[in-house]
């Protein structure tokens, strides 16, 4: 596999039985799919080990918004997504294989901002009331509503004239 930053060869290594591939390039690693659980507490061993790696090699980015490809699928574009509802650390993601590219300092952010797996909960269950109770929202539940009452008064109307015409 190649880096995605540099296309240079990543470099497989194993941290607590766990084979992931570094980019000695830019300091970036690939985790597939799920592999990112084992590393992205402030608690895990693992994390903290991988974090001292990527350091190791960390070189600035010279186009971080340049949009990456999967270093499996190589044809896929991988999608910029946010890690979390708090939308301050920005990962790739292959749509294809769910595997997961990051940058130098982001898995370090990561465990920085969430440092166990209920404070990441907790921030997605925020965004998520955040979301349900802004304006525009709360304009549709009216709005759909209203709807629902016209509806049910169209009905009403509805029952009456059959009601009638079975008598």
């Amino acid at each position: 596999m190649r880096c995605p930053r540099t296309n240079k060869k990543l470099t497989p290594i194993k941290i607590h039985g766990i084979e992931i591939d570094l980019s000695e390039g830019c300091g970036g690693v690939w985790f597939d799919r799920f592999e990112l659980e084992k590393f992205d507490e402030a608690h895990e061993g693992a994390g903290r080990i991988l974090v001292e790696h990527m350091r190791m090699h960390h070189q600035p980015l010279t186009d971080p918004d340049r949009r990456l490809n999967c270093p499996i699928d190589t044809d896929v574009v991988m999608m910029r997504r946010y890690y979390s509802g708090k939308q301050q650390i920005e990962i790739d993601e292959c749509p294809q294989c769910g595997g997961i590219w990051l940058d130098a300092e982001e898995l370090a952010a990561i465990r920085k901002l969430f440092p166990t797996r209920e404070d990441y909960r907790k921030a997605q269950r925020d965004f998520v009331n955040t979301v349900m109770n802004s304006p525009e929202i709360q304009a549709y539940e009216r709005e759909s509503g209203q709807l629902i009452e016209k509806i049910k008064s169209v009905s009403n109307v509805l029952w009456s004239i059959v009601r009638l015409g079975k008598e």
